[in-house]
């Protein structure tokens, strides 16, 4: 249809399914633009209809045949399905200069298009104008005020934490057909289009304003509609770096005066004022606990509404002019407005708050740079087992050439408990800040979600990341769009009385697992029971056998443990223990094996390094074992490299579960048999009678007491079982075999890294 020149604004209605709540809609559009045609402006109203049901378009058929409108009806029947295509379809179809969409379960004031049109027509350059005022109504009621983008508070930051402005917007068509809406089909999880939009059109430079003493009455809806719809919706890429540029952070206060106690009126100076000094108050209190911080932040604010007159329940509040009268023009209209007018004195008033999460995305996202094509995803990284896998993984994907340089861990737990000396210099390591551990859980993984989709990884390596897996089951469609995932699983840990949980197990739905590219184990016990608890196919489950040393040493044939022939009370089998003391790793055992060696008569003192992690009972237990003879050391750290292994006979592993413990690895390597229960992974490497020697689990005091005895007496299978050991562990844990393993399970697909 070719355009008329004679029709200045066209609005659009965008339906699907509204069926008799788009009566109230049109009604008050039909009065808005009534308004306007009465002012002088050509209006046409366009009724998109996009698989709407039955009831949908009768209630628009019904206008395209009304007689006595000041301005012409259209109903356009399209099957797009989508909101923002809907949109798109109708600034196509439009024949106005200017645009105006209001979706079709919504209200607005009768002044809103008149008031609109006056500010475009004073506007240089493209601008994009909204309703003054928002009043939800229905299931929820709450009144807040929008800032256009040029207002002094107005931040790129609150955009990306919130959508700043209605769905309702007007503008020319000409900047539609320039920025049309994002297609985001509703099973995307992408959305809402409106804030995308509103983030694509500021990125590009295009002013956002306000209608003066508008109204736009946003329904609701306890079920259904797009507000639900969107309730676990989540932004898609944008351009961060443009956003930040176009609209810059917010600028210093309005000057408060006599005449403007209250810019903008509903926000205030108790906001104002609690942001201005929120960036010191988090640095000074940055070394406190975040229930510290909570209320102490709390207590600020309070403060500051109270000195400020601007407390959370003002002393006589006032409706402003505009907004009464938009509501007992939107009551006559639809009743449902009514109880939100009625207490519109006391209804919440929003504001866009500032709770760090734009700025801990936008650090992140900065620190992360151009070295996201891998994420390694770790809470922290010290110098556990899991640690050392996390640094393989980044280390042999940093060395290959598909991802050379383009690697970063990201840690997202506590910076306390990372070993910053660990990490090879060319290695991109970034951890969150740590006050985003202070938001709302479900923020949290919104934050985490929302950073993965702006970073855009090629490949996530998650390594016991237990934020990682608590995002999936919420947001696992859109981090998985356009990123391969994996995920480790090594072993259960015990709650309870002996009551095994895992952060993938922990989720009871599991739905993400159908998703993610695979789960990785090191060994092949821990694999089976993956698959059978988890119901995935061998096929998902990858073995992958860890390198424990940077090089793989030469046998010791000049050890303690190689060398010795005879032992005696004065120079006594040196057994090593060196695990953390906690309850998995059954120290306990060690008080009933050494009373057993002595018991026997056989020359072996067992020896304990590793860090005390120990319950209540801790200090009963230590008292326990240098009772029995056992020596305790203390912590160490660096691997088992940095113990003098050399002058150690064996090495003990006590524990009741295990993955694969990187811990026998290292041993073999450094020509140090193995005496270990029989657990987990275990038999994967320590293979019984060939490379060590196995119990049939902790509580085999007889069985430990005969290894040991073994070894002694009888130091031909001692060093059979060295050599055998120490092959074992070359072949299949050696950086050769890991980097091997990892280019064919990673390799680039060089698909795009955005959506």
């Amino acid at each position: 249809m070719p355009r008329a020149a004679s029709i200045d604004l066209t609005v659009v209605i965008t339906t699907h399914a509204e069926g008799r709540l788009l009566r109230p809609t049109l009604r008050s559009v039909a009065s808005a633009m009534t308004d306007a045609s009465t002012a002088g402006v050509a209006c046409e109203l366009l009724i998109m209809c996009d698989n709407a049901d039955e009831a949908t378009r009768a209630e628009a058929n019904r206008w395209t045949e009304r007689a006595g409108l000041a301005f012409a009806v259209r109903m356009l029947e399209v099957s797009l399905g989508e909101s923002g295509a809907s949109r798109n379809a109708g600034a196509t179809a439009a024949l106005g200069e200017f645009v105006g969409f209001v979706d079709g379960d919504d209200l607005v004031s009768e002044n809103y298009f008149t008031s609109a049109m006056a500010v475009l027509r004073a506007t240089d350059g493209p601008a994009i104008v909204h309703p003054d005022y928002v009043i939800s109504f229905g299931a929820r009621s709450v009144i807040w005020r929008t800032d256009p983008t040029d207002h002094a508070e107005a931040s790129y930051r609150d955009l990306i934490r919130h959508n700043l402005w209605p769905s309702s917007a007007t503008t020319r068509r000409s900047v539609y057909l320039e920025h049309p809406y994002r297609s985001l089909h509703p099973g995307s999880g992408y959305g809402p289009e409106d804030w995308v939009w509103n983030i694509d059109t500021s990125a590009a430079g295009v002013t956002h304003l306000t209608a003066p003493d508008t109204v736009f009455f946003y329904r609701v809806r306890e079920r259904g509609g797009v507000n639900n719809r969107h309730a676990l919706s989540i932004l898609p890429w944008f351009d961060i770096a443009q956003l930040r540029k176009a609209l810059p952070e917010a600028a210093a206060p309005v000057p408060l005066t006599p005449a403007n106690p209250h810019p903008r009126g509903l926000r205030g100076i108790g906001h104002r004022a609690y942001t201005a000094v929120l960036p010191v108050a988090r640095w000074s209190t940055s070394w406190l606990t975040f229930e510290a911080k909570h209320h102490i932040y709390r207590t600020v604010r309070w403060v500051f509404r109270l000195g400020a007159g601007d407390p959370e329940k003002p002393p006589a509040p006032e409706v402003p002019p505009g907004v009464a009268t938009a509501l007992q023009h939107a009551v006559e209209i639809d009743p449902a407005v009514s109880w939100t007018a009625h207490r519109v004195l006391s209804l919440p008033v929003w504001h866009a708050h500032d709770d760090g999460y734009a700025e801990y995305l936008e650090s992140a996202i900065d620190d992360i740079g151009d070295r996201g094509q891998v994420l390694v995803m770790v809470p922290w990284l010290g110098v556990g087992g899991a640690d050392l896998v996390a640094l393989n993984y980044a280390k042999a994907l940093n060395a290959s050439d598909g991802y050379r340089g383009r690697v970063t861990i990201l840690a997202t737990s506590l910076a306390e408990r990372t070993r910053i000396d660990l990490i090879p210099d060319d290695l991109n390591f970034v951890q969150l800040d740590e006050r985003w551990l202070g938001l709302d859980p479900g923020m949290r993984s919104r934050l985490l979600a929302q950073l993965l989709i702006l970073v855009r990884p090629e490949l996530i390596v998650s390594v016991n990341c237990h934020h990682f897996t608590e995002a999936l089951p919420t947001y696992d469609r859109q981090i998985l769009d356009g990123t391969r995932a994996f995920v480790t699983l090594f072993a259960f840990d015990r709650i309870g009385p002996g009551y095994p949980t895992n952060p993938i197990t922990d989720d009871s739905h599991r739905e993400y697992l159908d998703r993610i590219d695979g789960v990785i184990t090191d060994n092949t016990t821990t694999a089976s029971l993956v698959s059978e608890i988890l119901a995935l196919p061998e096929e998902r489950i990858l073995v992958h056998r860890q390198p424990a040393l940077d090089d793989v040493p030469a046998l010791r044939t000049d050890s303690a443990a190689y060398r010795d022939e005879t032992f005696s009370a004065e120079r006594p089998f040196r057994l090593l223990w060196p695990h953390r003391l906690d309850g998995e790793k059954r120290p306990d055992v060690l008080v009933d094996l050494a009373n057993e060696l002595r018991r026997r008569g056989i020359p072996a003192v067992v020896e304990v390094s590793g860090q005390r992690v120990l319950t209540a009972d801790g200090d009963t237990l230590m008292h326990d074992l240098k009772s029995a003879g056992v020596i305790y050391r203390g912590p160490y750290s660096g691997g088992l490299s940095a113990l003098p292994t050399d002058s150690y006979h064996a090495l003990l592993l006590t524990s009741q579960s295990e993955g694969l413990p990187l811990v026998l690895v290292q041993s073999l390597l450094l020509s140090l048999p193995v005496i270990a229960s029989g657990v987990g992974g275990v038999p994967d490497i320590i293979i019984a009678g060939e490379t060590g020697l196995l119990t049939e689990g902790p509580d085999d005091i007889a069985g430990f007491a005969d290894a040991v005895e073994l070894l002694i007496t009888n130091s031909a299978r001692r060093r059979s079982l060295i050599e055998r050991g120490h092959a074992f562990a070359a072949e299949k844990h050696s950086w050769s075999t890991f980097t091997h393993t990892t280019r064919a399970a990673f390799a680039p697909t060089g698909a795009s890294i955005r959506s």
